[in-house]
């Protein structure tokens, strides 16, 4: 255990810079949240109208955090089909490390990413026309890094299913259909109905609706919750399934 502790913390180390700081990857996953946030939420007619027990500006600034971070998990997470094009699984599976450990350095640094972005966002948000009560700056935060863990598991499945740099395309293009659904860009009441019809199926849908619970306020639907958990364990079981079998054909 203590060796894969080491390990982990080695990974972790060794990754950060090349990952969640590599500047591309920055500039996905903490400049276009903000860019969409300006376009969507800030500065805009709309800004100041209520929404909950604040502005429609705080609304959008939670559904750009959701998108923010739930694209920087799922990129980082991606990266494994990276690293399996390029030789490093099967390097790594020639040392004492085992596959889980992996798996949990990509959540880590998933979740790490995922945070940056959040912070960028919210930081925005205040500094410009987003308002709403202690509860939303305090809640709101915590509740879309928990769920950036499942949109973490999406960017592995990815990873494992794809080779190279496809998962990327895969990710950022899903995420840019996923966020019309999730309610992260346009309104859903304003969106034809076949949209609010099936936007409740999706992954990013329900993480929204518990991220702007503490500012809407209103009926906590345990439907929001039952669809992220079961979009996560969708996405960890393939994810734990393809790793095992890339393990074992190595």
């Amino acid at each position: 255990m203590n060796m894969q502790l080491k390990a982990l913390w080695s990974l972790y180390r060794r990754q950060l810079s090349t990952t969640v700081f590599y500047l591309p990857i920055l500039v996905f996953t903490m400049f276009l949240p903000i860019m969409l946030f300006f376009m969507f939420g800030a500065f805009q007619e709309y800004s100041d109208n209520p929404a909950g027990d604040g502005n429609y500006a705080a609304k959008a600034m939670i559904g750009m955090c959701v998108y923010g971070a739930g694209m920087a998990s799922a990129t980082i997470g991606a990266q494994v089909g990276v690293e399996r094009a390029q030789g490093w699984t099967r390097q790594l599976a020639l040392t004492p490390v085992e596959p889980v450990t992996n798996f949990v350095n990509k959540l880590l640094l998933s979740i790490t990413s995922a945070l940056l972005s959040i912070l960028a966002v919210l930081a925005v948000g205040c500094a410009t026309t987003a308002e709403g009560p202690t509860r939303m700056w305090a809640l709101s935060p915590i509740l879309t890094l928990l769920g950036s863990l499942s949109t973490a598991a999406m960017g592995i499945m990815v990873g494992y299913l794809l080779r190279s740099d496809g998962a990327y395309g895969v990710i950022l293009g899903g995420f840019a259909i996923l966020a019309f659904f999730g309610d992260n860009f346009i309104p859903l009441d304003s969106m034809p109905s076949f949209f609010r019809d099936v936007a409740p199926f999706t992954p990013l849908y329900g993480i929204t609706m518990i991220a702007r619970w503490p500012l809407l306020q209103g009926t906590f639907e345990w439907t929001w919750a039952a669809g992220v958990a079961a979009w996560t364990v969708i996405f960890g079981i393939v994810s734990v399934r393809r790793m095992r079998t890339d393990t074992a054909r190595r």
